[in-house]
C-alpha cells in the first residue's frame, strides 16, 4: 500500500512538472521576460541552425546530446545583409492564435543593436493574404517582438524594412502556418553538444565583430626594416672652398634645418685668411681669374676688329678665343661656389675685413645638415651644410639575406613609419624600385632594396625608420580572415564560427600565407561562413564557463 501512494505522489509530481514545462514560452508585454525557444531552424539564404522546442538550458546537462520530440513550425533564422544581421525565432504557427516574433537586429558597422528605428513587418501568402506590422518602441535595444495572428493557413513571406540607424530590407521565406496545433507535424533534432551559446545581449556589451569568409587576392610578402633618406642625385654637400672665419657680425641669418632654400641663395659669408694654408691669396685669386677674364674679352673683341679689317691672319684671332675660354673656365670654377661682393672689390688685400665670400644653395632643396656655428674657423673642404631635394626621397629596406631567394620577384611595397599608423603603398607614391643589392652588408647581413617615392604632399622626415612589406608571390581567389580571428592555442589556430544568432562553434583551421592583417585559410572553413573577429576570446571564455549566462529578454 505505502508503495502505491508513493507511486502516486511521483506520477503527480511528474505530471505538474510538464504542464509547467507546456506553459513556459515567450511572453510579450511591459515588464515581460523574452524567453528564447529552440525551435526547429529553416533554411533561409546563408546560415540557419537547428534547436530544440523549450527554453534554453544553459548548464552541463544543456550542453549533453539528446533527442526530443519538436514542432516543424517552430524555427530560429539568422541572415546577413551588408548592413544588418537578422536573428529571428518564433513559435509553431496555427491559424488563430497569436505568434510572437522574438527579432534581433544588428548593425554590422559597430555591432551594436538597432534601436531608435522604425521596423515594418509584412507577411505575404502564395494566396496573396498580407499581414503587416510596425514597432518602434522596444525595452531592449535591438530586440522587438511583433505579435501577429494569422487567419489564414500556408506558407508565408516576410519582408522585414528598417528605417533609422540603417535603412535596409531583409526578406525570410517560407514561414509555415498551419489551420491547427494538430495539424503541426513532428520531427527529431538532437542539439549539437558542440555549439557554444553567447546572447546577444552579450555580444552587445562588448565591442564585438564577426566577418564573413570570402575569397580574396592575397599577395605573400617579406618584411624588411628600412629608412626613409635623401636621393643620392638630389642632395649636395656644401664645403668650405678655402680655410677661413665665419664671423658672427656678417653672419646673423645662418640658415638652420629645415629650412627650405632656393639655388642661388646665400647661405654663409666666409672670410678668408689673407694666406690660406697653401701660400696663396685666395682673393687675389678671384680678382687675377676676374681680370685676367676682362683682358681676354677685350683681346678677343680687338682681335675680330682686326680680322675683320685683314689685319691678322685667321690663327692669330683663333688663339685670342682660346685665351678667352680658359679665363672664362678658370673664374667659373672660382664662382661656381663662391659669390663675391663686387662692391668693394677695389678694396681687396688689404686687410683680412677687406673683402668677403658668400657661400652660395648649389640646388634647390632643404636644409638637412648643419655644422655652422657663427665664429667659428674652418678648413678647405671641411662639410658646412648639407642641403637635399625632399620633394624625391629614397626608401631602403634592408632584407635579411636568409630571405634572398623570397625577393627574387620583389615588387611593390608598403610601409609604416614609425609614430604613424598609416599604411603607405609605394605606388600610390609614384614610387619604383630603383635598385636590387647583389652582395650582402658584412655588417648587418642584409641585401638592400631601393624605393623612389614622391614626397611632394606627404613631407616624409628623412631619416624616419620604417616598417617595409615587399610584394612578392600572389595567390587569387584564396579563402581568407581577418588575422584578428584567429587564437592560437599549443602551437594550433582556432576560430569560433557563427553558426546562428546565438550560437558559436570551435573550429581549427590551418592557415597559409598573411598579407595586410588578412590571412589564407587552407582547410577548416567553408566560403559564405561567419567568423568572429573582434572578442573572439570572449566567447572562448563562455565555452568554458560551467553555467551558462541566464536567458530572459525583456521588451
Amino acid at each position: 500500500m505505502k508503495r502505491l501512494i508513493i507511486l502516486l505522489f511521483i506520477t503527480t509530481g511528474l505530471l505538474i512538472a510538464g504542464c509547467s514545462s507546456a506553459d513556459e514560452g515567450h511572453s510579450h508585454g511591459e515588464g515581460a521576460d523574452h524567453s528564447h525557444q529552440q525551435p526547429t531552424e529553416q533554411t533561409q539564404q546563408e546560415h540557419t541552425h537547428g534547436q530544440e522546442e523549450g527554453q534554453h538550458q544553459h548548464s552541463e546537462e544543456a550542453t549533453s546530446q539528446s533527442s526530443s520530440s519538436q514542432r516543424e513550425g517552430s524555427g530560429t533564422v539568422t541572415q546577413w545583409t551588408d548592413e544588418t544581421e537578422l536573428f529571428m525565432e518564433y513559435p509553431e504557427i496555427a491559424v488563430g492564435r497569436q505568434a510572437t516574433f522574438a527579432v534581433h537586429l544588428t548593425r554590422l558597422s559597430d555591432f551594436s543593436p538597432i534601436a531608435n528605428s522604425e521596423v515594418y513587418f509584412t507577411f505575404r501568402s502564395d494566396n496573396g493574404t498580407e499581414i503587416s506590422a510596425r514597432e518602434t518602441e522596444v525595452q531592449v535595444p535591438g530586440i522587438y517582438g511583433p505579435d501577429i495572428t494569422f487567419e489564414q493557413a500556408g506558407r508565408y513571406d516576410l519582408t522585414i524594412e528598417i528605417y533609422g540607424m540603417v535603412n535596409d530590407t531583409i526578406q525570410v521565406d517560407g514561414i509555415p502556418v498551419y489551420n491547427s496545433a494538430d495539424e503541426i507535424p513532428q520531427t527529431h533534432a538532437e542539439e549539437d553538444p558542440n555549439l557554444i551559446t553567447f546572447l546577444k545581449e552579450q555580444q552587445w556589451d562588448i565591442p564585438f565583430a564577426t566577418q564573413e569568409v570570402q575569397q580574396r587576392t592575397l599577395t605573400q610578402t617579406v618584411d624588411a626594416t628600412g629608412e626613409i633618406m635623401a636621393a643620392q642625385n638630389s642632395q649636395a654637400i656644401v664645403s668650405a672652398p678655402f680655410s677661413g672665419i665665419i664671423l658672427s657680425s656678417q653672419n646673423g641669418n645662418l640658415p638652420v634645418v629645415g629650412q627650405q632654400l632656393s639655388k642661388g641663395m646665400s647661405m654663409a659669408v666666409l672670410n678668408p685668411a689673407i694666406q690660406s694654408g697653401g701660400g696663396d691669396n685666395y682673393a687675389q685669386q678671384f680678382i687675377n681669374a676676374q681680370s685676367e677674364l676682362e683682358l681676354a674679352k677685350g683681346n678677343l673683341e680687338r682681335s675680330k676688329r682686326l680680322y675683320e679689317k685683314e689685319a691678322i691672319p685667321q690663327n692669330e684671332l683663333q688663339k685670342a678665343r682660346i685665351e678667352y675660354r680658359q679665363a672664362l673656365t678658370r673664374y667659373q670654377t672660382i664662382n661656381e661656389v663662391i659669390q663675391v661682393d663686387t662692391t668693394t672689390i677695389e678694396g681687396y688685400g688689404k686687410s683680412a675685413e677687406s673683402y668677403r665670400f658668400a657661400l652660395k644653395a648649389p640646388i634647390n632643396g632643404t636644409i638637412i645638415e648643419s655644422f655652422v656655428t657663427p665664429g667659428m674657423q674652418v678648413e678647405a673642404g671641411q662639410p658646412l651644410y648639407r642641403i637635399a631635394d625632399v620633394s624625391k626621397v629614397w626608401l631602403k629596406a634592408n632584407v635579411p639575406a636568409a630571405r634572398q631567394r623570397r625577393i627574387a620577384n620583389a615588387g611593390q611595397a608598403a610601409f609604416r613609419v614609425q609614430g604613424d599608423d598609416r599604411l603607405y603603398e609605394v605606388g600610390e607614391l609614384d614610387g619604383r624600385l630603383i635598385s636590387r643589392a647583389n652582395s650582402v652588408d658584412p655588417q648587418t647581413r642584409t641585401l638592400s632594396l631601393i624605393y623612389e617615392l614622391d614626397n611632394t604632399q606627404n613631407g616624409l622626415p628623412l631619416g624616419m625608420f620604417s616598417m617595409v612589406h615587399i610584394n612578392t608571390d600572389t595567390k587569387e581567389n584564396v579563402l581568407a580572415i581577418p588575422q584578428s580571428a584567429l587564437i592560437e592555442e599549443e602551437g594550433n589556430y582556432n576560430v569560433y564560427v557563427h553558426v546562428s544568432g546565438e550560437s558559436f562553434r570551435k573550429q581549427r583551421v590551418t592557415t597559409g600565407i598573411e598579407y595586410r592583417g588578412w590571412v589564407e585559410i587552407t582547410s577548416g572553413l567553408q566560403g559564405g561562413e561567419h567568423v568572429v573577429t573582434e572578442n573572439a576570446y570572449q566567447v572562448k571564455l563562455a565555452s568554458l564557463s560551467s553555467e551558462a549566462p541566464s536567458h530572459g529578454h525583456t521588451h
